[in-house]
């Protein structure tokens, strides 16, 4: 092996000695979001009851906009959500990123699965509007899920537009009087929460795609069954 062949390799080791790093780091603070998110949930939701804090129920804001309101957050009920999710699935394929599907499913079904089991958790101490509302998280979760999978360079639109939609949902959902703000920010401690376990997954995707570059048999769900044995 020459000498410029033995610089490359090194260098390609050092790269990858920091990609692991910043891949280490990277999971260590997404881990660290899904633990404050959980923290924070039981904070807002029992600790503050248990002390006395009461939350003010949500009351119709602007009784012209509740149609609109209704209809908007109607749009993100259980089967528009499902071709939602089937069509971030389809964009998984053709990408062919490993891990996608599983972690825009994961997000998407354990946010709400989440939300309606707090839903029930916390009834009775704590008003329904302030407790996460299932449209709002149906929304935010689905742009969570698109930036999982969408390629970097559509990132910032994806991001921009998605922030618009999520802020006009909720704010349908307050005007609405179906949750109020308490109920709109526990709904999105919930879906960050899912939102970092899920994207600490896919830092691991480009890894799993150039190992099956290499060896199309090798996919990602072997290479995760051999590191739970």
């Amino acid at each position: 092996m020459d000498t410029d062949s033995m610089e490359l390799v090194e260098l390609e080791g050092i790269e990858d000695e920091q990609s692991a790093v910043a891949r280490g780091r990277g999971t260590l603070v997404r881990l660290g979001v899904v633990a404050a998110s959980i923290l924070a949930s039981v904070f807002v939701l029992s600790i503050l009851p248990a002390l006395g804090v009461t939350y003010p129920h949500s009351r119709v804001m602007l009784p012209s906009l509740t149609g609109p309101a209704d209809a908007l957050l109607q749009m993100f009920g259980l089967t528009p959500v499902l071709v939602a999710v089937a069509a971030l699935t389809v964009l998984t394929l053709i990408r062919r990123l490993p891990y996608g599907i599983g972690a825009v499913i994961s997000l998407v079904v354990g946010a709400s699965l989440t939300t309606a089991a707090v839903r029930t958790w916390a009834d009775g101490w704590v008003p329904a509007s302030a407790l996460p509302n299932g449209y709002v998280c149906a929304c935010i979760s689905l742009i969570c899920a698109a930036t999982l999978v969408a390629a970097p360079r559509f990132l910032p639109m994806v991001w921009g537009l998605g922030a618009v939609a999520a802020i006009t949902v909720s704010s349908a959902a307050v005007v609405g009087g179906a949750a109020s703000i308490v109920g709109v920010a526990t709904t999105l401690l919930i879906v960050v929460g899912w939102w970092a376990g899920s994207s600490a997954v896919m830092l691991y995707s480009p890894i799993a795609a150039e190992r099956e570059a290499q060896n199309p048999l090798d996919t990602a769900a072997l290479a995760f069954r051999r590191r739970m044995r």
